[in-house]
């Protein structure tokens, strides 16, 4: 079946008629990414402060949550955006075509990165994705056979690392911090394997996480993996860098693949774990909810998204003036069109 939703920065125009919808309401609503969470409600406060609308509803669902919620309805009661902390997947796409949802305007709003920070008193030491992968992985392979990850210390996976124990403070499956760290860690991780029976099986399973305690479920909210790092200093945590930045007097993010997470090294792309933030709209509620295009524009605009807008105040990281200057574009489009 071919992508019906946008394949860019460019909201996806397409030409669908949608179902009748509930009465409308007057507050917009979003739900999704608890990394975006900061950014959006100040700018939702600024929106009700400045405007003659009301400040949005925000939901910190999580981007898998969220894109649950987004995709499950087209009526007004459900929500008019969804903010992602990663591209809307094939299979949610299914899902929000086969509840008539098809006309959906995707737009890129900035960049941030998944780090691995502990306190100042955690160990510091330089981890590759391999080897995080062998410090998380469910299975690994041990002897020739695939077995229960068996490591419980940083140094029963390599001489020379810390004999700290493995215990990693991270986001639950509905996260789309977690969904980013399989795909940009365990699976890259887990292909440095040599094929072999028993790594085939390992393959099977490359991205679940181990649930023996090494990897505890610390929620949906990085600022609670902060208080989580900060009350266990020789633990270490996976969050957000626009978390990292908010606390960098009190954590340190350790080097992946040789460099450690900064603002030039997730720009220049230098830093391996970083990923794309997006806005998604529900086109169909246009002209209906009041304020969602204004809105939109609001936090599309320079000051809030530009090189020293809010974004980058939030500890996010910028586009670049070329990819700002499109998905602006891509907006006066999506505005012209629903105006005629």
């Amino acid at each position: 079946m071919p992508r019906l939703f946008a394949c860019s920065a460019l909201a996806a125009l397409l030409a669908f008629a949608a179902p009748a919808a509930a009465a409308e309401r007057e507050t917009l609503r979003i739900v999704g990414s608890s990394t975006m969470y900061a950014f959006l409600a100040e700018v939702a406060e600024d929106f009700g402060r400045d405007t003659a609308f009301r400040a949005p509803v925000i939901e910190a669902t999580g981007t898998v949550g969220g894109f649950k919620i987004f995709c499950s309805d087209i009526g007004l009661n459900s929500p008019d955006i969804v903010a992602a902390s990663r591209r809307i997947t094939p299979i949610e796409e299914e899902d929000c075509l086969s509840h008539s949802i098809a006309d959906v305007a995707e737009f890129k709003v900035g960049y941030d990165g998944i780090v691995l920070a502990g306190s100042q008193a955690a160990p510091d030491f330089a981890v590759s994705r391999a080897t995080l992968w062998r410090a998380l992985a469910r299975t690994v392979r041990v002897h020739g056979k695939a077995k229960p990850n068996p490591y419980r210390a940083w140094a029963d996976i390599a001489p020379g690392f810390p004999k700290a124990a493995i215990r990693i403070y991270g986001p639950p499956l509905t996260s789309g911090t977690r969904d980013v760290f399989v795909h940009l860690v365990m699976n890259p991780g887990c292909e440095a394997l040599p094929v072999s029976a028993p790594d085939a099986k390992v393959r099977e399973v490359c991205g679940h996480i181990r649930e023996d305690g090494a990897y505890i479920d610390a929620g949906e909210d990085d600022e609670m993996i902060v208080k989580r790092l900060l009350d266990d200093p020789q633990a270490l945590g996976i969050m957000g860098y626009g978390a990292l930045k908010r606390h960098a007097d009190r954590l340190k993010g350790l080097a992946v693949e040789g460099v450690r997470p900064g603002d030039e090294a997730l720009e220049d792309g230098r830093y391996p774990l970083s990923r794309p933030l997006y806005l998604y709209v529900k086109v169909a509620h246009v002209g209906r909810i009041p304020g969602l295009l204004p809105f939109v524009e609001r936090f599309l605009a320079d000051r809030m998204i530009g090189p020293e807008g809010r974004l980058f105040r939030s500890g996010l990281i910028p586009m670049r003036d070329d990819e700002r200057g499109f998905v602006q574009s891509s907006f006066a489009e999506l505005k012209a069109r629903t105006a005629r």
